[in-house]
């Protein structure tokens, strides 16, 4: 009997579970069934902002204005499931993963790829009524940035109120964008920080400011690593989301490096910071010279709300500033297209073009080698040899056509085309993190994932070019395999 009750509890500790109070960026698939809800009406929250918190996301097929399609109703039982994991608390649980494949894709993506050629993890994480911690230790073979072993995706956080405060090293995403935004994403490994967030976004009670409708807030300080030209720079990051409407999401984002070795740390070079201190010779000296930040906006406009399965997005976020205003943008434009079958599935297609040529606007000419670069913090908004940014790093043009498929069964599909130009602009720029000199790129990324043996499968292929380059071109077939459990 006894050996009979040792066999159940580990079998209960061995079962995957979320159990997060996130649901962290990289599973497109996922994304698709909650934005899918949120365009249906049933989901309040804001959707362009990850980690998004799982204590939000409350379905509420009431809220809906007419009967749910098959291909609602079968997002809405996946989400559910997904949200009944979350909350199952109380209890220690790991979590574990290998991944093996080709080397990694130079321009990375929404999905959660793999950053290294062979990757292995495991963790333990427990979630209570107002504490979760999350312990995770992986291993990275010959990894670019030289750091073999890595904590990332661990957290410790702590609910005051309507508050979350932690200590995370977890992957971000800040814009309504598929392939890639141009302000913070998953490219980078995760920045350690500590972090601000709202835990649910509902409303002001205020009629003065309940038509801002669902919003959310969250504020981050992050370290970043002491080999750069300005070593132990810190990293500050705000966004805050508004959803007044069902057809409209706006976003405000700034992000910010900041003191480091040798640099002004103190309250007042903050402040300067927050208010746009920093431009030299017109309102600050060089020694003064708070940091380097960008700062603009987004907004997500959909149909949804008189039937039409289109929504437009676009994000501008500015290198400099000016009149307390940002300047010399960088651009995000796209579209989307959703719709469903009778048996449940569900599809989602995206058109998405980028420029981060500062001042380029999409189809003009612009101020190369400025963007994500900095004359004093000359490694520039980049962590650990990979921007914070867009993926394709400064001045590239890139047109991106997407697919997410979600099948009736288990089966969840992620197609992406792109091609452009890489680093398009300027004199040679060897703070570029993807190519040193002007560039064609092209790339095909193929991605599958579905349950299998109590976790999850996925599976990629793809092809990817950098042609142009003095040196011999990149030309290289990308694959790779990873099984994950409540990770």
């Amino acid at each position: 009997m006894a050996g009979g009750s040792l066999a159940l509890y580990l079998s209960a500790l061995l079962t995957p579970c979320y159990a997060d109070p996130w649901i962290d960026p990289g599973d497109s698939s996922l994304r698709h069934d909650i934005v899918l809800l949120a365009d249906a009406g049933i989901i309040g929250s804001p959707v362009t902002q990850w980690p998004m918190s799982w204590g939000d996301i409350e379905p509420d097929e009431s809220l809906s204005e007419r009967p749910l399609t098959a291909a609602e109703m079968a997002a809405l039982t996946r989400v559910r499931q997904r949200l009944r994991d979350a909350r199952r608390i109380g209890e220690w649980r790991l979590n574990y993963k290998v991944a093996g494949g080709s080397e990694p894709w130079a321009v990375r993506g929404f999905e959660d790829t793999p950053r290294a050629e062979a990757e292995a993890g495991v963790g333990l994480k427990w979630t209570g009524e107002r504490f979760a911690v999350r312990l995770s230790g992986e291993y990275a073979h010959d990894a670019a940035d030289g750091k073999d072993w890595r904590l990332d995706g661990s957290y410790a956080g702590v609910a005051l109120g309507n508050w979350m405060l932690a200590a995370a090293i977890t992957d971000r995403w800040w814009g309504p964008s598929w392939q890639s935004n141009v302000i913070l994403t998953n490219n980078a490994r995760p920045i350690p920080a500590f972090t601000i967030d709202r835990n649910s976004t509902r409303p002001f009670e205020s009629k003065w400011l309940s038509w801002i409708g669902h919003w959310d807030l969250v504020t981050l300080f992050g370290f970043l690593e002491s080999q750069r030209a300005v070593p132990n720079a810190w990293f500050f990051g705000m966004r805050f989301t508004a959803r007044p409407t069902r057809w409209l999401e706006i976003g405000l984002s700034r992000s910010a490096m900041w003191c480091g070795d040798g640099r002004p740390c103190g309250f007042d070079t903050f402040i300067d910071l927050l208010l746009g201190k920093d431009n030299v010779g017109d309102n600050i000296s060089s020694d003064d010279e708070p940091g380097n930040q960008l700062g603009g906006y987004d907004i997500r406009l959909t149909g949804a709300g008189l039937g039409w399965p289109v929504a437009l997005y676009f994000q501008r976020i500015g290198e400099d500033e000016q009149d307390f205003q940002p300047t010399l943008f960088l651009n995000v434009l796209g579209a989307e297209f959703w719709g469903g079958f009778a048996n449940g599935a569900s599809y989602r297609l995206f058109a998405e073009l980028s420029d981060t040529l500062c001042g380029g606007n999409l189809f003009g000419g612009g101020k190369p080698d400025i963007c994500y670069n900095h004359g004093l913090y000359q490694t520039g908004m980049r962590y650990r040899g990979r921007s914070i940014g867009h993926a394709a790093d400064n001045d590239a043009k890139l047109l991106t056509v997407g697919s997410v498929l979600n099948e009736s069964g288990e089966g969840r599909w992620t197609l992406t085309v792109t091609g452009g130009e890489l680093n398009r602009a300027g004199d040679r720029d060897e703070r570029n993190t993807v190519t040193q000199d002007a560039a064609d790129y092209f790339s095909l990324n193929l991605v599958h994932r579905r349950s299998l043996f109590s976790g999850d499968l996925y599976a990629g292929i793809g092809y990817e070019s950098i042609d142009g380059l003095p040196e011999d071109s990149a030309d290289d077939l990308r694959v790779f395999v990873r099984w994950a459990a409540g990770w």
